[in-house]
């Protein structure tokens, strides 16, 4: 429980990072989430911190370096090379992410860290409580559920204990 206490308190403290203005630059810097590839870490999703110019939207800007590569060496994009955003809306918190159809390959464990990835960006905008995705407007049927909140990726990717 104390290390579960400890995760969360971490988890806080870093999405408080998200956000922070950069005041040299006008820049917002938020927390990007790529997949960790570096050998024996435990963590699946780290987060990159990645600046968006001022007179960027940080949905649209986020989604898309959520499509871009990193740019530390160890981490890679959790959506695949070659889908790209088709559109998206913001309604009453909930925001719906519309990819193209080679999000729907993915499956198992490479969906929910791609899923969580989304997620995990997208929700420590104020404005966004909840992340829908679907393929080519459709939503994903084999999903076992559709809506998505910062507290059940962390739920799953938190280890117990």
């Amino acid at each position: 429980m104390r290390g579960l206490a400890a995760c969360l308190l971490l988890l806080a403290l870093l999405l408080g990072l998200g956000g922070c203005l950069d005041q040299k630059k006008g820049e917002t810097v938020y927390a990007v989430y790529y997949l960790n590839q570096e050998e024996g870490e435990e963590a699946a999703l780290v987060a990159e911190n990645r600046p968006l110019p001022q007179d960027t939207e940080p949905i649209e800007g986020l989604l898309t370096l959520l499509l871009t590569e990193p740019e530390e060496e160890d981490l890679d994009c959790a959506v695949p090379e070659g889908v790209t955003l088709r559109k998206w809306s913001l309604h009453n918190g909930l925001l719906t992410v519309d990819f193209s159809s080679g999000y729907g390959t993915l499956s198992g464990i490479d969906l929910t860290l791609a899923d969580y990835s989304v997620v995990l960006t997208m929700t420590q905008l104020e404005e966004v409580s909840t992340v829908m995705i679907t393929v080519d407007g459709e939503m994903l049927p084999y999903r076992d559920h559709q809506r998505m909140t910062a507290e059940d990726a962390w739920s799953v990717l938190l280890p117990d204990g």
